[in-house]
C-alpha cells in the first residue's frame, strides 16, 4: 500500500517500509505518478534534478532502483525478475494497482459520498466523505511538492480535496448543522482564498445559523480580495447568495428524499470509475513560476525564524501578480518544517478609530490574529503585556503568520501591528504581509517602520519574463503542443507575454485555451480575463471610456491630434483622460528606441475587451468620426482615411467610398506600394456603379500588379503584399471572440 496524501509512505501488511533518503522517495513518487507506465532513465534524471542532472545521475538512479526493489520485494531472488518494479526497453515501470494508493481510496470515497447524497442518505454520505478526508496526512505528494512533474497530480488531488470539503459542508447544511458547516467552509476559504464556491457555502451557513451580518462581511472580504488579486468581481453564484442574504430570502436546503430501495439496505454499490481530472487547477496547486529568487530569500528567513529570530516579509504587487499564490507557497514550506500556520485577512478601511476599536473581535484583524494564534490569549490589554504573553507562547512552536491585504487594514490595526513589530523580536516567528502599492500615507509609514525597526524584507512582484512564460507553457503542454518546434514555441511565448502584459493571472488564464486560440488571428478572450479588465474599466468615468473606445478603433496607438478631432476636446482635457487611463492600466507608455519619440499604447487585451463591448453601430460611428477627423488633418495618408470609411459601413455613401478607394490606390502607387494599390483599386471596382469607373479601376489594378511582379523579379524592392492592410494605421481588425 502506498500513501500519497502527505509525505510518501509504503506498507507491506502492517509493516511500514523504510524508503530511504529524499531522492529515493522522490524517485518512487515519480514512478507512482506515472500510473503504471514506463519512464526512461533519461526522463527520470531530468525530472528528479529539474532539468539539470549531474554527471552521475544515471548511475544514481540505477542504485536507487536497486534499493527500492529490495525494499518493495524483499523475497525476490538476487538478480531475479521482479514483478513490482520492473525494467524494460521503454524504462522502469512500477506495477502498483490503483487500489493500493490512498489517493484512489480517497477519490472513491468522494464519488460514493456524492452518490449517497443524491439518494438522500445524508448520514452515510457524511461518514463516507469524512472517512475519505481522514486519509489526508498533509500536502499531496509532499516529497515532490516543488517538482514540475508532480504539479498536475497535486493540482488534481487538491481540487478533489476542496470539492470534498464543500460536499461535507453541503451535507451538514442539509442536516441543519449550520455552525459546523460554517466552520468547515471557513477552513476552505482559508486554504483557497479565491475559491468562490467555498465563500458562497460560508455565507449560506452563516445566514442560516442566524448570523446574517457576518455573512455580509464575508461577502465584502471576498469581493475586495477578488478585486485586489484578480481585478475581478464575484460570479453569479456568489452574487446570488449575497442578494438573497440582503433580501433575507435564503431558504434552508431541502434534503434529498431517498428513492425506493432496490436492493438490500446494507448493500453498497460498486464505486464508479475514477472522476475525470478537473479542467482547471485549484489556486493552491497552480504552478509557481518566475519567483525562484523570492522563494530562495524566504528560505533564508525561514531558517532564521526556526533559530528564534523574528522575520518580516512584505509582498507587494499589482492585481494578479501572484501575491496570494506566493504566500501559500511560503505557508506550505513552513508547514513542512512543523511551523504553525495562521492566516488573517484585512477588510475595508471604512470605520473610524473609535468604531474600529469598538468592533467585535470576530471582525477586528487584531482580534483575528491573536485569537488565531492562541484561542485562550487575552485580546484586550496593554500591548506590552500581550506581547510578553505572545512571546512566551510563540517560543513553544515556530509560527508563520500571513496577513493579507494590509493596505485594507484600519488605522488602529496598522498602529498596533507596528507596535508589536518592535516588541516581538527574538521569537521563532515569520510574518508575511501582502499589499498593493497605494498613495496611503499611513500605509507607507507602517512599511517604513517595519523596514527600519524590524529589518523587514521587501519582495516586490514584477511581471513575468518571456522565459517564465515559456516555462509556464512547458508545464501546461499537451502532446499536441509538444509537436510544435522550439522556434514557434519561443515566438508564441513572446506573443503571449505581450498579450498578457507579463501578468501571471492573465497569462495562466489564456493558457487554459487551446493552443490555436491563445494568440494570433484565432485568439479568443477567456471570460475570466474579460471580468478582470472590466473591473479595471469600472474605475473610469464615461469620458475616459469614450476616449478608449475611439483609441481602440484607431489601432490602439494614441494619436493626440486624431483623438482631439474625434472627441472634440482640448489637449488639456485629453491629458487628464490619459492620466486616468494609465492609472487604471488601460494605457501604457512605451519608451522610444534609436532616438524615436515614445508613445502611448493600449494593452492588447484591454483593446480587445473594449472592441468586444462596442456594438456594431457604435463601432461604425467611431470609424466615421475617425475618417472625418483624419480628413481635416494635414499630411494624412488617403489609405488611412479609406480604411475607416470602409469600416463605417452604411454610414458612408457608396460614391464616397469609391472616391476614397481610388485616392488611396493612387497614393499607394505613387509610393511604389503596388500590392496595396492593387487592393484599393479592386475595392473601387467592386463598389462602383458606373461601368466607366469600374473599367478604369480594373485597369489601374492590373497595372499595379504588373509593377509589383516586375519589382519582385528585379532587385527585390520592398512592396506590401496584396491584401487588406494591417492595423498600424488604424484598421480595427476582427472583433475578438469570447471563450
Amino acid at each position: 500500500m502506498f500513501g500519497l496524501l502527505g509525505p510518501l509512505e509504503a506498507w507491506s501488511g502492517e509493516a511500514r517500509l523504510d524508503l530511504g533518503p529524499p531522492k529515493r522517495r522522490l524517485l518512487l513518487t515519480r514512478l507512482l505518478v506515472e500510473d503504471g507506465h514506463p519512464v526512461s532513465a533519461d526522463r527520470l534524471c531530468d525530472d528528479l534534478w529539474e532539468g539539470s542532472p549531474p554527471a552521475g545521475a544515471v548511475s544514481s538512479v540505477h542504485s536507487h532502483i536497486s534499493r527500492l526493489r529490495a525494499v518493495l520485494e524483499p523475497g525476490r531472488a538476487r538478480r531475479g525478475q521482479g514483478t513490482v518494479l520492473v525494467s524494460g526497453p521503454a524504462g522502469y515501470t512500477l506495477n502498483a494497482p490503483p487500489e493500493t494508493r490512498d489517493s484512489t481510496r480517497f477519490e472513491e470515497s468522494v464519488t460514493h459520498a456524492r452518490e449517497l447524497l443524491s439518494q438522500g442518505r445524508l448520514e452515510d454520505a457524511r461518514h463516507e466523505v469524512e472517512s475519505g478526508l481522514g486519509l489526508w496526512r498533509g500536502a499531496a505528494l509532499a516529497d515532490a511538492a516543488n517538482h514540475a512533474f508532480a504539479a498536475r497530480e497535486i493540482s488534481r488531488l487538491e481540487e478533489i480535496r476542496m470539492a470534498a470539503g464543500e460536499l461535507n459542508a453541503t451535507v451538514l447544511l442539509q442536516q441543519r448543522e449550520y455552525d459546523r458547516a460554517a466552520l468547515i467552509a471557513e477552513e476552505l476559504t482559508t486554504r483557497s482564498p479565491l475559491r468562490e464556491a467555498a465563500w458562497a457555502l460560508l455565507m449560506r451557513a452563516l445566514y442560516l445559523a442566524g448570523r446574517p451580518a457576518e455573512a455580509l462581511r464575508r461577502y465584502e472580504t471576498i469581493r475586495t480580495l477578488l478585486a485586489d488579486e484578480l481585478g475581478a468581481v464575484p460570479g453569479p453564484e456568489l452574487s446570488g447568495v449575497h442578494v438573497a442574504v440582503l433580501r433575507q430570502d435564503l431558504p434552508a436546503p431541502e434534503p434529498v428524499r431517498p428513492p425506493a430501495p432496490q436492493a438490500s439496505p446494507g448493500a453498497r454499490a460498486a464505486p464508479p470509475a475514477r472522476p475525470a481530472r478537473p479542467a482547471r487547477p485549484s489556486v493552491i496547486a497552480r504552478p509557481l513560476v518566475g519567483r525562484a529568487g523570492e522563494v530562495a530569500r524566504y528560505e533564508e528567513l525561514l531558517g532564521d525564524a526556526a533559530e528564534g529570530r523574528t522575520r518580516w516579509v512584505l509582498l507587494s504587487g499589482e492585481s494578479g501578480s501572484g501575491k496570494t499564490r506566493l504566500a501559500e507557497e511560503f505557508a506550505s514550506r513552513a508547514a513542512d518544517l512543523a511551523f504553525r500556520v495562521v492566516w488573517v485577512r484585512c477588510g475595508i478601511d471604512t470605520a473610524s478609530d473609535e468604531e474600529e476599536e469598538a468592533e467585535n473581535d470576530r471582525f477586528n484583524p487584531l482580534g483575528q490574529l491573536l485569537s488565531a494564534l492562541y484561542p485562550q490569549i487575552r485580546v484586550e490589554g496593554e500591548p506590552e503585556a500581550i506581547a510578553r504573553d505572545l512571546a512566551e507562547r510563540l517560543a513553544r512552536q515556530p509560527t508563520i503568520c500571513l496577513i493579507e491585504d494590509l493596505h485594507r487594514a484600519g488605522r488602529r490595526f496598522r498602529r498596533l501591528l507596528g507596535m508589536y513589530a518592535t516588541l516581538l523580536r527574538d521569537v521563532p516567528l515569520v510574518v508575511v504581509c501582502t499589499t498593493q502599492d497605494t498613495d496611503d500615507v499611513g500605509l507607507r509609514e507602517l512599511l517604513a517602520l517595519l523596514v527600519r525597526q524590524s529589518r523587514a524584507t521587501l519582495l516586490p512582484l514584477g511581471p513575468l519574463t518571456v522565459e517564465d512564460v515559456h516555462e509556464l507553457m512547458r508545464l501546461r503542454s499537451t502532446p499536441f503542443d509538444e509537436l510544435m518546434g522550439s522556434e514557434p514555441r519561443e515566438r508564441e511565448a513572446v506573443a503571449l507575454h505581450r498579450r498578457g502584459e507579463g501578468n501571471p493571472f492573465l497569462i495562466t488564464e489564456i493558457l487554459e485555451l487551446p493552443g490555436d486560440q491563445r494568440t494570433g488571428p484565432g485568439a479568443r478572450l477567456p471570460a475570466s480575463v474579460i471580468r478582470v479588465l472590466r473591473a479595471r474599466m469600472d474605475q473610469l468615468d464615461q469620458r475616459v471610456l469614450k476616449m478608449l473606445e475611439a483609441l481602440s478603433v484607431t489601432g490602439g496607438e494614441l494619436d493626440p491630434e486624431l483623438l482631439v478631432g474625434i472627441r472634440a476636446i482640448t489637449r488639456e482635457e485629453l491629458l487628464s483622460l490619459i492620466d486616468a487611463a494609465v492609472i487604471a492600466r488601460m494605457l501604457d507608455w512605451e519608451e522610444g528606441a534609436d532616438g524615436r519619440m515614445g508613445r502611448y499604447l493600449m494593452p492588447e487585451l484591454a483593446r480587445e475587451v473594449v472592441l468586444h463591448d462596442l456594438t456594431p453601430a457604435r463601432r461604425q460611428m467611431l470609424h466615421a468620426a475617425a475618417a472625418r477627423a483624419l480628413g481635416e488633418l494635414p499630411h494624412r495618408h488617403p489609405a488611412q482615411i479609406s480604411r475607416h470609411l470602409m469600416a463605417a459601413g452604411p454610414l458612408v455613401a457608396r460614391d464616397d467610398l469609391v472616391a476614397a478607394a481610388l485616392r488611396a490606390g493612387e497614393r499607394c502607387a505613387d509610393d511604389e506600394q503596388h500590392g496595396e494599390a492593387a487592393v484599393w483599386f479592386d475595392h473601387a471596382a467592386a463598389l462602383a456603379d458606373d461601368p466607366a469607373v469600374q473599367a478604369e479601376a480594373r485597369r489601374a489594378a492590373e497595372a499595379a500588379r504588373r509593377r509589383l511582379a516586375q519589382a519582385q523579379q528585379g532587385i527585390g524592392h520592398p512592396c506590401d503584399p496584396a491584401g487588406m492592410p494591417g492595423d498600424d494605421s488604424g484598421w480595427a481588425g476582427p472583433e475578438p471572440r469570447v471563450s
